[in-house]
């Protein structure tokens, strides 16, 4: 690669590796106390499949979800994804940080009749691909709104396991006047934006530097539900406004007096959210080397 590229690529790096200052905690036992609060959605068909019926059209419209292909979702999360794909594949594998995440998915699993399907817990940032025997191991390596394969470490590991095709999902924006309602009222800050598609631009850039043709493509989800005034859902509220210092329980009892002042007779609100997904895919079969693009004198 050329030296005013390998500077773009650098640049570009630097935003993957970079973390915000207010970071989520992803760690095993955030996401096995997720994991039992999906379950809970799910039983009561509050989570959707919208996103997972527009991943399966979008791949199979792009002829990668094929009949012989063998997939991977990485941070697969409940398994929602990697029972679709098993529908139209040869075999799909889960891989998740948390043991809650890949029992409810193995349960789901189970319930669908699936034989072709299997959910692991490891952690994908300390895995190695090699001694599991997952490099070159997959058509399609999948993933979505997972942390485990922000930054190059997840990303070329990512890009290793595939002999055809990676597909990555982040979030571009979201919008939940709900929650913005509850952070101007009881903590007088305004809308949070919780996602600033930052992974999505840098991801690109990168692949596109580093030789591939990414294709990018975007869904927009409009979400109507009913959520119950709990304090399940307060601690939810105030992970998503609230930055680490003021997660307290006091916040937490003031932001769940509020849903239950607010919520209906049967003790539940409507919540609304707007989301913006953006999709990148490319084939790693198919790289080239990029020109340089920019002169020295440019630089800076």
């Amino acid at each position: 690669m050329n030296e005013n590229n390998a500077v773009d690529l650098n640049y570009f790096i630097s935003m993957q590796e970079s973390q915000p200052a207010n970071r989520p905690d992803h760690s095993a036992k955030m996401w096995d106390q997720r994991a039992e609060v999906w379950e809970r959605e799910r039983g009561c068909n509050r989570k959707g499949n919208e996103r997972v019926t527009s991943a399966v059209d979008f791949l199979t419209q792009r002829g990668v979800l094929c009949p012989e292909y063998d997939v991977v979702d990485i941070g697969c999360g409940p398994g929602r994804f990697v029972a679709a794909f098993a529908e139209h594949v040869h075999s799909a594998l889960g891989l998740d940080l948390s043991a809650k995440m890949t029992e409810h998915g193995m349960k789901y699993i189970r319930e669908k009749g699936l034989t072709n399907a299997q959910i692991r817990t490891c952690d994908f940032q300390t895995l190695d691909i090699d001694s599991a025997g997952y490099r070159g191991a997959f058509d399609l390596v999948f993933s979505s709104m997972t942390p485990a394969i922000h930054g190059m470490n997840g990303l070329m590991k990512s890009i290793g396991m595939s002999r055809a095709y990676c597909c990555s999902v982040t979030h571009l924006s979201v919008n939940n006047p709900l929650k913005n309602r509850i952070s101007k009222e009881l903590f007088g800050k305004g809308p949070k934006a919780q996602w600033t598609g930052r992974w999505f631009y840098s991801q690109f850039n990168v692949l596109y530097l580093m030789g591939y043709y990414p294709e990018t493509s975007y869904q927009n989800r409009h979400q109507e539900s009913r959520i119950r005034a709990d304090e399940e859902y307060a601690d939810l509220i105030m992970e998503s406004i609230l930055p680490d210092s003021e997660r307290s329980a006091e916040n937490a009892g003031r932001i769940l007096e509020w849903l239950k002042s607010h919520a209906d007779e049967d003790g539940t609100l409507c919540e609304v959210t707007d989301t913006c997904y953006g999709r990148i895919l490319w084939d790693v079969r198919n790289k080239t080397e990029r020109p340089e693009y920019r002169s020295a004198d440019q630089e800076g």
